[in-house]
């Protein structure tokens, strides 16, 4: 069995989100104004994740303890609720601040619904996951772990990443070279679309270690290292391997992918997006206007949905748009043109 995508995701009491509920369909695209709280959406998703994986008080800590995740603090809300739908199954969980400077689950459960059959998973009162820190022969309890543990967060910096990004990226594109050079081929031709200057990755082995370079097809072969690449190509680059990789995590989640990228490229981005739908969600943070209309309710039948992030009052607001609500809007604008009317909302 593979567990299905997230149809539904609820949160209350999560840093600016007082209690928000909202469908989610393969690609996903959240607008709205600066500090309206679209990071902190993609936040709940690291916290899935994290507990998940066994790793909540090393969320917590490194997201500055409960006073930071709590909303308002801990002495106005003592209780975060996370709830994850996939079809008829979810998995839910109550945190609550701990004495220190953690979290404890206060109760967590994970109901998986299969045809006639129904698996109920429960714990309470730990520190870290009690479900998925076991080991359940129940196949339908391993689809769902390994869904929730797959979940990733990229957030690319302006220019090319740190040293362990950078060695991540070198063993990613190393590997793939030699077991699926038919990827490795793809993504190479992809970036040549936006940067024709790049004529191929170049690997250099010495004592052990990989090194990555890249040749300049206009300067006869030329070999340079990845810091001499613009933050726009760079981030490119890591997009491309991204979202054109063969066994992507079920659930992607990209903040601002646009960010210093040519028109042309965000074009160009789209379509990584769609081909990378075919085999996992995404949920996409974007102010681009071009990325939007790229998945304006025309491509609600191709699986696509627009998540309108509002601040109101101090409280994170989502709203979903249908085809249904712009069709007089539509036929005259495209989805970008009502963002910038602020027709849509999600506008300072």
């Amino acid at each position: 069995m593979t567990a299905p995508d997230i149809s539904r995701v609820r949160i209350a009491g999560f840093r600016s989100i007082e209690d928000a509920d909202f469908p989610l369909d393969r690609i996903n695209l959240l607008i709205g104004s600066n500090g309206s709280g679209k990071s902190n959406i993609l936040g709940i998703f690291e916290l899935f994740h994290a507990i998940t994986m066994g790793k909540l008080q090393t969320y917590v800590a490194e997201s500055g303890g409960p006073e930071v995740l709590f909303r308002y603090g801990t002495k106005q809300t003592n209780t975060i609720v996370l709830r994850a739908e996939f079809g008829d199954s979810f998995y839910e969980i109550h945190l609550h601040p701990d004495s220190g400077s953690g979290c404890r689950i206060a109760s967590e459960q994970l109901i998986i619904t299969t045809g006639d059959k129904s698996l109920k998973l429960v714990s309470s009162d730990t520190v870290e996951t009690g479900i998925f820190a076991g080991a359940y022969e129940d196949p339908s309890w391993e689809s769902f772990r390994l869904h929730l543990q797959s979940w990733t967060t990229y957030r690319f910096q302006s220019r090319c990443t740190g040293a362990e990004d950078e060695r991540r990226l070198t063993e990613f594109l190393f590997r793939l070279k030699l077991t699926e050079p038919g990827y490795f081929e793809k993504i190479t031709d992809t970036i040549r679309l936006i940067f024709p200057q790049f004529g191929d990755f170049l690997f250099r082995e010495e004592n052990g270690a990989v090194t990555l370079f890249w040749t300049d097809a206009q300067a006869g072969g030329h070999v340079f290292g990845l810091s001499v690449l613009s933050g726009g190509t760079a981030r490119f680059i890591n997009l491309a391997v991204l979202l054109l990789q063969p066994a992507p995590p079920r659930l992607i989640l990209i903040d601002e992918p646009e960010l210093g990228l040519h028109p042309f490229a965000v074009a160009v981005l789209a379509d990584l997006m769609k081909l990378a739908s075919r085999s996992a969600q995404l949920l996409v943070s974007t102010q681009s206007v071009q990325l939007l209309n790229a998945f304006g309710p025309a491509e609600e039948s191709a699986g696509s949905r627009i998540l309108i992030v509002d601040m109101n009052r101090g409280t994170t607001t989502i709203t979903v748009p249908t085809p249904e609500s712009l069709a007089d809007w539509i036929e005259e604008y495209s989805i970008g043109e009502l963002w910038q009317m602020n027709v849509l909302g999600g506008n300072p």
